[in-house]
């Protein structure tokens, strides 16, 4: 199934593919001030595959926090963060925010809270190469 996403104006989207229905998807909750304070959930599929849209990229803002492991993608427009992505050794791996979604699934699984605190960045990019989503296009 493909699971289409956006930022509130359109300006940057996602597009994430997974053989998973969404009430069997791990939903996260994580802890850290800046997903608390969008109130994030996310969710990704190793087996799945994820594309990341811009119709107007001077509405991209990446974001890069704590260790600087990733790009967190947000609209400065409308202020919507859609998800993010890392390069590994392997290729491009991310994670969507679930209420980026359009149309929102009604049968998702219960957010898990998640805290990362005390990883080493190499311990986090193993993380995210395990968990998160193959990259296949886009930004």
């Amino acid at each position: 199934m493909i699971y289409p996403g956006r930022c509130h104006c359109g300006a940057i989207g996602f597009t994430f593919e997974t053989l998973r229905a969404p009430a069997d998807w791990s939903i996260r909750a994580c802890q850290c001030a800046f997903c608390r304070a969008h109130g994030v959930l996310t969710t990704s599929d190793p087996a799945g595959s994820l594309a990341f849209q811009c119709a107007d990229p001077t509405r991209l803002e990446r974001y890069r926090f704590g260790l600087r492991t990733a790009d967190f993608f947000l609209c400065n427009r409308c202020g919507v963060y859609v998800g993010a992505a890392m390069a590994g050794e392997h290729g491009r791996y991310g994670i969507i925010s679930v209420n980026a979604l359009a149309p929102l699934p009604t049968e998702l699984a219960r957010p898990q809270p998640m805290s990362y605190e005390g990883e080493s960045a190499a311990e986090r990019g193993h993380r995210r190469q395990e968990r998160w989503t193959p990259i296949t296009g886009g930004v």
